[in-house]
């Protein structure tokens, strides 16, 4: 069996006998037409700039090339080449896709090359670039060379390994051989015959063809038809040039195009028909290409067999191009579309023929260095169309093959030359048209999409018999007017209706039809739900949809209606019948809280020829606050919105949340605040309250006043050290933040100055009112000190720390700098030691609070001053025992926290603070104890205490709060232990006669608080 010998279909390729050659995303959205652009200027004429304005370039769609090769150095084609490029000549290896040199004038043949430029040479600034410049080509060197097997169709094999590398779409710019018949004579394999003296030899049998001429077995032809089909089927876009029969047969021969352009034109009835083509047998002892009497139809056998072909299931998967001139004019080397228009359309390929000089400009190799040239042919058309299937499928990434085919077929420019459909088909590629979607639904069942979670808009207005099924998630916008009567089905994601469709839209199985513009009779039934309002313009999410003929809300499907402010609503505005299945529901979703009207009633279904029947649920807002309710009257569904008897503070669970809630309501219905509570649940209000409270300027008194046992820790701590000489045990405090000053025994008159610096970190447990809260804080103190009289001891410190505060259940933080001072004084009389001091300590504070709830937000910062006085006062009593020195003691202490008015900078939720204080009393007793060792040749004291300490008068700090100086409230914070446990733990090591370092653990653990702290210190006699 005689296979197919496809050739190029480049018109440049006639210069060589029996090869009959006939050819002939993102970019960025300020794309410019520069000399690049306009190089090529097919470019142009199919309108691709629109595309690249939107950022569709074909990145990441593979195009497989079936043709001569490519010349894979080319600059054109950097990084983008599949490395799944095969050669399937047998005069080369498998990834040598190289093009050969023709031996007539050492010229690459670089066939293959010209057709990947067109298709995607790259935006680089040189050259020229191609359609889809950023997708990646699949060079497959099938063409014009001979495979291992003469009996199998090398491009067969080609297009299956095309299938395999995963391209989407495929350029064959090959076809049947050159007509035979011609006005000089040639042989039976095509080429020219010449006589004595060189010339050709004029054919006296010439005639022009009024049919096309297959001069192959028709059982040849089921091989590729099935390979296409494989094709297809692997969701693969095949573009095929027409041919250039026209060259040698004018008429009938080229009125169709050939090769696998031509394949669903072959079926029964056209080939009993044999208007269109007939199969030739060329393998007749009587066969002459030069004379048509001789062209025979097969036997018997084979005719039945051709007889039965058919190929029209192709139809919907193949593009078959012609070329067109500059001007628009076809090519006078084309074949036209004819009987094969329904798939087939034109594109540039220039006409050198003519005379004009006009040829599409591309990526040819020569062995002279030029790495472009002109060309022109229906090989040429073909990839701008290939090209534009890629730009096309990167556009609307969800698109199948045949979707992909049929909105380039229905998007052509048909208007002046281009409405001949019998030369040009359905008309002049327009990419920039194509990638606004489809213009016309021709068939039913081809347009059932599924958007796969991609938000799509297609602009033009579709018409035709054809049908939509929109699946999956996603947006899919129409803002044509549609004129399309197949119907309209939604079964997943979202259709936006922003032009209008005529046609019945069925809504169901989680399907929502959406819009601002208009659409025929609609039915929703069980899992559809229509939300009227656009889905391109956020300013129009509140809107009307208009319904031109009957709306039937079935069962199990439901309307969600967004409420906006100023009174608006959605609205289904309904010209016939709007008929309510009883099981039915209507969601209300306001849209801003912040700005719905109370007390207003809103229209949501108003329908010329009556309401009929009632929603059976009405989902709201889980809200306390806001009544709503349906009234319906005989063309009308209304909802009304009133205030409810339920107060913010009502739902509280809280004292913070019920006095917060309480001044929210203070503020009243003009207030974006209250406002924003409106529709908001128990719970919501409740998280909403807490932020607003403004909580942690009361938490942060309670970390302050905590915080001030570092000043006094420190005097006790060193007035113990200083007695040691005298009889005091070496031991340090038991709160948190305190530890052992290393003894450093001083004559009369002598100054000791010490530091040390410490660490700390606590976390207040939520009490069921404040949140959880947490403090960190470090610094240094300073001081120095000496003997006063017969046995006193007076000294004076200062220093420094920083504490940082986090409310992270509040959303608030803060920090505050703090500035040390005071006064201390001790004594010992036998085994008793008194020791006692003032301090004072200045704070800066800053704080930072978000509050974020409904569709109300607001960011909120504050800075103040606050100070704390304290007076100590400690007793203790030494007990020597042959292990350690022990000392039960007692501390009271006095601690008063002020903190000075403020202003929040931010929006409506800004606080204003009064100027606050608070004392607080502290006891503490416990018991210390202190060993001495020998640690080589100086002594070291191991050191520990426990002890109990209490807190009076009020241990929850108060803040009084207002917003914006109006609607006061009062806030509680974190609680300071009214009781607690403390422990410490340590080691100080003498250095010399006059100097010590010591290094303590401090811990606390009470109701609610849990503190932890290391402390470093050295003290130094002079």
């Amino acid at each position: 069996m005689r296979r197919k010998n496809w050739q190029l279909a480049t018109c440049f390729g006639l210069l060589a006998p029996g090869l009959g050659f006939a050819q002939s995303a993102g970019a960025p959205p300020n794309f410019i037409p520069d000399a690049e652009y306009r190089a090529n200027w097919g470019v142009s004429m199919i309108n691709a700039q629109p595309a690249y304005l939107k950022g569709y370039t074909g990145k990441g769609v593979i195009v497989a090339v079936v043709d001569t090769g490519l010349d894979v150095d080319h600059a054109e084609f950097k990084n983008r080449i599949s490395s799944a490029l095969r050669n399937f000549g047998k005069d080369k290896p498998p990834n040598d896709v190289s093009h050969g040199i023709d031996e007539s004038d050492g010229e690459i043949a670089g066939h293959g090359t010209h057709v990947s430029g067109i298709i995607g040479a790259a935006r680089d600034g040189k050259g020229m670039q191609g359609v889809a410049y950023e997708s990646t080509i699949l060079p497959l060197r099938a063409v014009g060379v001979t495979g291992s097997d003469p009996n199998v169709d090398i491009t067969n094999i080609a297009i299956k390994h095309a299938i395999d590398a995963g391209a989407k779409v495929l350029n064959g710019s090959y076809g049947e051989p050159d007509p035979p018949l011609r006005e000089e004579k040639t042989d039976k394999d095509g080429n020219l015959l010449k006589d004595e003296n060189g010339s050709s030899i004029p054919n006296d049998k010439y005639a022009k063809l009024n049919y096309q001429g297959i001069f192959n077995n028709p059982q040849s032809f089921e091989d590729t038809a099935n390979t296409l089909r494989e094709a297809a089927r692997a969701d693969m876009v095949l573009v095929f040039a027409a041919g250039n029969d026209a060259v040698f047969q004018p008429d009938g021969y080229s009125a169709i195009p050939s090769g696998p352009a031509m394949l669903p034109l072959i079926n029964p009835e056209n080939t009993k028909a044999g208007v269109l083509y007939n199969f030739i047998d060329t393998s007749r002892d009587d066969y002459d290409p030069n004379n048509p009497d001789t062209y025979y139809g097969f036997d018997s056998k084979t005719t039945e067999y051709a007889e039965n072909l058919d190929f029209s299931d192709l139809k919907g998967a193949i593009l078959a191009v012609v070329a067109v001139d500059k001007d628009g004019t076809i090519a006078s080397y084309s074949n036209r579309c004819g009987a094969a228009a329904a798939w087939c359309l034109a594109a540039p390929g220039g006409d050198l023929q003519d005379g004009s000089h006009s040829a599409p400009y591309s990526t040819w190799p020569t062995s002279t260095g030029k790495p472009y040239k002109e060309e022109d042919g229906t090989s040429a058309a073909a990839p701008h169309v290939a090209g534009a299937a890629a730009v096309v499928r990167s556009a609307f990434p969800y698109f199948d093959a045949r979707q992909t085919i049929e909105t380039i077929l229905t998007t052509t420019t048909k208007s002046g030359l281009f409405e001949d459909a019998a030369k040009y088909g359905q008309g002049l590629l327009n990419l920039g048209n194509a990638i606004n979607g489809p213009g016309e639904f021709r068939y039913q069942g081809v347009f059932d999409v599924d958007t796969q979670g991609y938000d799509s808009v297609w602009t033009n207005a579709i018409k035709g018999v054809g049908d939509l099924t929109k699946r999956g998630n996603g947006i899919l916008a129409l803002t044509g007017k549609n004129t399309y009567t197949g119907g309209t089905t939604v079964l997943g994601g979202t259709l936006g209706v922003e032009g209008r469709v005529e046609g019945n839209v069925s809504v169901s199985d989680r399907g929502v039809l959406a819009g601002t513009g208009s659409v025929g009779n609609v039915t929703l039934s069980q899992g559809g739900m229509v939300s009227p309002g656009s889905t391109l313009d956020a300013a129009q999410v509140v809107n009307a949809l208009t319904v031109t003929g009957e709306f039937i809300q079935g069962a199990a499907s439901s309307y969600l209606a967004q409420l906006a402010a100023d009174g608006k609503s959605d609205l289904i505005d309904v010209n016939g019948r709007a008929t309510i299945d009883g099981s039915a529901s209507v969601i209300i979703q306001p849209e801003t809280s912040s700005t719905i009207r109370l007390n207003h009633r809103y229209t949501l279904i108003s329908a010329t020829g009556g309401v009929y029947g009632t929603y059976g649920t009405v989902v709201k807002p889980d809200t306390p606050f806001v009544d709503m309710n349906l009234i319906y009257d005989s063309r009308n569904m209304f909802l009304d919105l009133a205030r409810s008897s339920v107060a913010f503070a009502d739902i509280a669970d809280s004292h913070n949340q019920r006095a917060t809630g309480g001044a929210v309501e203070k503020l009243g219905a003009n207030n974006a605040i209250y406002n924003s509570m409106l529709f908001l649940s128990d719970w919501q209000a409740r998280n909403a309250f807490d932020q607003l409270s403004g909580e942690i300027h009361a938490s942060i008194r309670a970390g302050l006043v905590e915080d001030s046992h570092f000043v006094r820790d420190a005097a006790n701590d060193r007035l113990r050290a200083a007695f040691r000489s005298t009889g005091s045990a070496s031991v340090s405090g038991l709160r948190y933040g305190t530890g052992a000053q290393s003894a450093a025994p001083a004559a009369p008159g002598e100054i000791t100055f010490w530091g040390k610096g410490f660490g700390a970190w606590a976390q207040f447990k939520a009490d069921g009112n404040a949140g959880r809260f947490r403090k960190s804080t470090g610094g240094f103190i300073l001081g120095g000190d000496r003997f006063v009289g017969q046995n006193w001891r007076l000294g004076v410190l200062t220093g420094y720390s920083h504490t940082s505060f986090h409310a992270n259940g509040r959303a608030s933080s803060g920090s505050s700098d703090n500035f040390h001072l005071g006064l201390y004084a001790g004594t010992q009389r036998n085994a008793w030691n008194f020791r006692s001091g003032l301090g004072y300590t200045w704070h800066r504070i800053k704080t930072n609070r978000s509050v974020a709830f409904s569709d109300f937000s607001d960011k909120l910062s504050a800075r103040y001053n606050a100070g704390t006085f304290q007076a100590f006062g400690e007793l203790g009593y030494r007990v020597d025992t042959a292990v350690a020195a022990l000392e039960p003691f007692a501390n009271l202490s006095y601690v008063h926290f002020k903190a000075k008015h403020f202003s929040e900078d931010g929006g409506l939720a800004s606080l204003s603070g009064k100027s606050q204080s608070n004392g607080n009393i502290f006891t503490t007793v416990g018991l210390r104890a202190t060993s001495t060792f020998e640690l080589g040749a100086t002594e070291a004291d191991v050191h520990g205490g426990i002890g109990w300490r209490h807190a009076f008068n009020r241990v929850n700090p108060k803040t009084d709060l207002s917003f914006n100086n109006q609607a006061s409230f009062s806030v509680k914070g974190t609680p300071i232990a009214k009781n607690a446990v403390v422990l410490e733990a340590g080691l100080t090591v003498k250095m010399g006669k006059a100097s010590s370092i010591g290094i303590a653990y401090q811990g606390q653990f009470g109701s609610g608080v849990r503190e932890h702290g290391l402390e470093a210190n050295v003290a130094v006699r002079f």
